[in-house]
């Protein structure tokens, strides 16, 4: 499409100019990676009458082999986005500072650290569609009058793929386990009693909740790693974009668009 080509030729552009300006850097020269990519070319295209390794390079520098190099390219690139994240990092608050700093932006991310309700529980499955739910209802009845324990009580069904105990497990978790209509009755269930007859795609449960877990917010000192991680991304990542905004108003990109069209 017309949005997706553009996304492409912006990326083709932001690569063009970081490596141009690794180029304008110096970025390429002493560079280990890049003399033994020229030595390599060096080797392709003369073989044995390359020289050793010091002479080719010095040949293949002469030549420009490694101008225009797909491999040299994408480490110069490389490069330069390194260069905006140790920036990035030299500019970073310390101390206080930096716990104040991530404390703000904790604050503005909170949900993303939230932690799910977990549900863990003990099931009884008998395999097959609707026509189960009867057998599921008497043996409901025989479970709730007998004294049979709930592990127990799972041997009286139908083997699941997953097994019959499921432990701190969110809501999440129980869809792809269960579907959609088990997650949402589990979810209301009260512990230590057997549940009415719960329907799947692949039978009928009878779920004994034995525990659940309160979903919850943790305090900045039990996540601060990822914070400060995550905390540390956005900082590169607003660097980097400041960054290439500079380099944008010393380019002007042309774009050649005969024979494209929307997809």
């Amino acid at each position: 499409t017309s949005r997706e080509l553009a996304a492409l030729i912006d990326r083709e552009a932001v690569d063009e100019m970081l490596y141009r300006e690794a180029l304008l850097l110096g970025l390429d020269r002493g560079d280990p990676a890049v003399e033994w990519r020229v030595i390599e070319k060096m080797e392709f295209l003369y073989e044995g009458a390359a020289g050793g390794n010091r002479e080719a390079l010095r040949r293949g520098l002469e030549l420009g082999l490694q101008r225009d190099d797909v491999v040299v390219r994408s480490g110069l690139v490389t490069k330069m986005r390194l260069l905006a994240k140790g920036a990035s990092r030299s500019e970073e608050p310390r101390g206080d500072d930096l716990e104040r700093a991530l404390a703000v932006y904790y604050e503005r991310h909170r949900e993303e650290y939230a932690q799910p309700e977990l549900l863990s529980f003990i099931h009884v499955f008998l395999r097959g569609g609707a026509t189960r739910e009867a057998e599921a209802r008497a043996l409901r009845a025989r479970l709730e009058a007998s004294a049979i324990s709930p592990a127990d009580a799972a041997k009286e069904g139908d083997p699941f793929v997953a097994g019959s105990v499921v432990r701190a497990t969110p809501r999440a978790g129980l869809v792809k386990l269960f579907g959609d209509e088990v997650a949402a009755a589990v979810s209301t269930l009260e512990p230590s009693r057997w549940s009415e007859p719960i329907r799947s795609p692949y039978g009928v449960h009878l779920v004994w909740l034995t525990e659940r877990r309160e979903g919850r917010t943790p305090p900045l000192a039990d996540v601060r790693s990822r914070v400060l991680h995550a905390y540390r991304a956005a900082r590169q990542q607003a660097y980097l974009q400041r960054m290439l905004d500079e380099i944008r108003a010393a380019y002007e990109v042309r774009v050649d668009s005969e024979g494209t069209r929307d997809a």
